[in-house]
């Protein structure tokens, strides 16, 4: 189940991103800007890019909960 888990995740990555999360992940690279991806402000965001493949950047840019923008 695990392998066809990660086979969806890199296909979906690829066609939204134009690279594939595992080897982005591989390489410590940013799935969705390409950007380096080995500094994290915690342990979580750490986790979040094993998971997503998002550098810390992309990860804040995500995740904003800014109210002024509505």
């Amino acid at each position: 189940m695990t392998h066809n888990m990660d086979s969806f995740k890199d296909e979906l990555s690829l066609n939204t991103f134009g690279r594939a999360r595992s080897v982005a992940i591989s390489g410590q690279s940013c799935v969705c800007c390409g950007g380096r991806a080995d500094i994290f402000t915690d342990e979580l965001s750490r986790k979040e890019f094993s998971i997503s493949g998002f550098c810390q950047v992309c990860q804040d840019d995500f995740f904003n909960n800014d109210e002024e923008e509505v």
